[in-house]
């Protein structure tokens, strides 16, 4: 069996690079002896107060970064859900963020990172002109760097909500997004209640299947799971609680045979795009369990679940309630 912790469990599409060489501007400001010493100092003081206008120091997993007070030409290679629900759209996005059906139809005029080569993808954005990058991939901090500043946020460090805020104060709007996040708690607290009810002392999992794989969750490994078990509260089987939810690994790949340890009284099941899982769904495992037997499945799509993205946390609160009052006694 094998299993991972949350800092190790993020799945990239950024790319490693090669680091693309920099020219930098060298300013010989010689001072001529006609050029009378206060002139200078106030020229590098204007200078000095315009950088600070427009720039600010932040805080980031790598270090302090200098950025623009208001970005504009933004590229991330993973986050996009946190920035389009404050309305900011980065000009380049990694493909896998651009697939998540739940955030179709905000993305128009994002342009998809090429992620054909290390070279096509630095090449990319370089050519953007970006003024502020935003990466998953610490491999790629200083090739980004090269570019634009560039802002590292390590997976796994904060909670969704922190993350979010984070994300959105880079481009200054953390109102926006701590508005966005006050209602989006207020929703899940209002039925919180309602779900606990429903669901009683019975158990829910998560249950994912990948090619001859069967991978569960808790609350750390997206899928909705923080609004089930960090949110709601509601309890997952035994080994799920422990490791997953009480404990810090992300997720574990079981057997087909282990499976119905794993499997709750409700049971949230998504299958990998493109995948067979016939060895799952024709198994008399699979049929045999109580969930199965008597119709308590999530079927979810597994391109869509895979984000923590508020938006794609919205949409899930809205199924799993659909999902729960549809069982409720």
């Amino acid at each position: 069996m094998r299993n991972m912790t949350r800092r190790g469990a993020v799945s990239l599409l950024a790319v490693a690079a090669l680091s693309i060489p920099i020219t930098g501007c060298s300013s010989n400001g010689g001072s001529g002896s006609q050029a009378p010493a206060a002139d200078n100092s106030a020229d590098s003081n204007g200078a000095a107060n315009e950088a600070a206008a427009t720039t600010r120091t932040v805080t980031t997993d790598k270090g302090d970064v200098e950025i623009p007070v208001n970005p504009t030409t933004i590229v991330s290679d993973y986050y996009l859900g946190e920035l389009l629900a404050v309305n900011v759209k980065p000009v380049i996005a990694s493909p896998y963020a651009l697939n998540n059906p739940f955030l179709a139809g905000m993305c128009d005029g994002i342009e998809p990172m090429n992620v054909t080569s290390a070279e096509t993808s630095l090449e990319m954005i370089a050519a953007a002109h970006p003024d502020l990058i935003i990466t998953i991939t610490e491999a790629d901090v200083d090739k980004y760097s090269a570019i634009a500043p560039t802002v590292f946020i390590q997976d796994g460090t904060r909670t969704d909500e922190e993350l979010f805020l984070y994300i959105a104060d880079l481009v200054g709007r953390k109102e926006e997004a701590q508005a966005y996040a006050n209602e989006f708690n207020d929703n899940v607290a209002a039925v919180r209640d309602e779900m606990r009810t429903i669901v009683g002392d019975r158990t829910v999992s998560i249950l994912e299947v990948w090619p001859q794989e069967i991978y569960t969750m808790g609350s750390h490994f997206a899928r909705g799971g923080s609004i089930l078990y960090d949110m709601w509260g509601l309890k997952a089987p035994e080994p799920i609680q422990t490791a997953m939810v009480d404990g810090d690994e992300a997720y574990e790949v079981i057997s087909l045979e282990a499976m119905p340890q794993y499997a709750g009284d409700f049971i949230l099941h998504g299958v990998l795009d493109g995948t067979d899982s016939a060895f799952v769904d024709d198994s008399t495992l699979w049929a045999n369990l109580p969930a199965v037997k008597e119709g308590r499945v999530l079927q979810y799509e597994q391109v869509a679940f895979m984000h923590r993205d508020p938006i794609t946390l919205k949409n899930q609160l809205q199924i799993f309630i659909d999902f729960f009052r549809a069982h409720a006694e």
